[in-house]
């Protein structure tokens, strides 16, 4: 009964410029999210690691996380025998450029990695375990090519195992973004997906399809990384197991803010809803109405929150700023901003219907915040 681990997506190399400051941080710790990736498969005496594609983000990804990859791969083989599997992805595709082809001798050499399409290769074959891997490599970003299209199981070999890099089609999926075809999984013991970057079922109660997702967050909108699968294959089908191997986890919190006074009180509820970790990535999504004259601004917000997680960002802003007539008053009539203010707020009673007065009502806030160089979007 074979075992396999299935990870796709690790991304190493990658810029990660939406962390800011802490991008350089992560993308140390992304090799050991490999690292960690590579225990799983001593620790659970695996037939074969699987990377179903993007082990890079680039076809020429930093020479240090190349040695790293080829280390640990080096330290599987003498630990466990583990054989390592890699499908080139859209951000590692194959081609003359790509770093599998330009030191296919490094690759080669340990003597138990497959790259599927170097030098046509078509599959990984393991007899002792009665077990084939097959896919078709990326040969570049983008493409309409439907995914496992030409490739087949071989009847020689009790347990099939298909890799894939894309998305699974369906009507709103983009026609260049390496479709799968789901009744392409028939045949097959187990389908090893990658390129949606979190944990995902793709066919059945049983299913014989899965992403593994990115084994740690490379990206703003990964909240279910963080993960690779165990396989077991036997005549009954694929059993699959969700073993965590990442470290970061992103939680997103969406505040109403009206009735806010300023930004230490908002800063309280953040902790309370989200106790600080320096392993959490916080997005914020800000709502409500607020004054005018608030001093609450998000790059301030998150400035009080940076000490309390791995990295804090507003991902959206759809607060509204609101006027009164005590407010209004407040505004000098000798200013820009002031008689401005006025004549939007003539406007607004002329209006004629209720979606003009709507739309001079958001024009009146948005021209007296701006006037007084505040950042709002609305």
């Amino acid at each position: 009964m074979p075992r396999l681990v299935h990870t796709a997506d690790l991304h190493l190399g990658a810029p990660l410029g939406w962390l800011g400051s802490r991008a350089g941080k992560h993308r140390e710790e992304l090799k050991q999210t490999l690292t960690a990736v590579t225990d799983l498969a001593i620790r659970e005496r695996a037939d074969c690691l699987i990377i179903a594609g993007d082990l890079f983000d680039s076809q020429s990804p930093p020479a240090s996380d190349v040695r790293h990859a080829l280390k640990e791969f080096e330290r599987l083989r003498a630990a466990s025998g583990t054989p390592v599997v890699i499908l080139p992805g859209c951000h590692d595709f194959l081609g003359p450029a790509s770093v599998y082809a330009s030191q296919r001798k490094d690759f080669g050499r340990h003597g138990r990695v497959t790259v599927l399409g170097l030098d046509g290769t078509p599959s990984a074959d393991f007899p002792a375990a009665e077990l084939t891997v097959r896919g078709t490599p990326l040969m570049s970003k983008r493409t309409s090519e439907h995914q496992l299209a030409s490739v087949v199981p071989d009847p020689a070999y009790k347990y099939n195992v298909a890799v894939a890099h894309g998305a699974l089609e369906t009507a709103q999926s983009e026609a260049d973004d390496h479709p799968i075809a789901g009744k392409g999984f028939a045949g097959w013991s187990y389908v090893a997906l990658g390129h949606t970057h979190s944990w995902r079922e793709a066919s059945g109660e049983r299913a014989d399809a899965f992403y593994s997702g990115a084994p740690e967050v490379v990206g703003p909108d990964d909240v279910g990384a963080g993960h690779a699968a165990v396989v077991d294959l036997d005549e009954r089908g694929a059993t699959v197991r969700k073993e965590r191997v990442g470290r970061k986890t992103i939680k997103r919190i969406e505040l109403d803010l009206t009735g806010s006074s300023n930004l230490a009180s908002i800063a309280e509820r953040v902790r309370t809803e989200a106790p600080p970790d320096d392993d959490t990535i916080l997005r914020l999504s800000l709502t409500g109405r607020l004054p005018v004259e608030t001093d609450v601004e998000s790059d301030r917000l998150c400035d009080l929150l940076r000490d309390d997680y791995f990295h804090v960002a507003v991902g959206s802003r759809s607060y509204e700023l609101s006027l009164d007539e005590t407010e209004l008053a407040t505004l000098p009539e000798r200013l820009v901003v002031g008689r401005f203010a006025r004549l939007m707020k003539e406007g607004c009673e002329a209006a004629e219907s209720a979606s003009d007065r709507q739309e001079s009502q958001d024009a009146l806030l948005l021209g007296v915040a701006l006037l007084q160089g505040r950042d709002v979007l609305s």
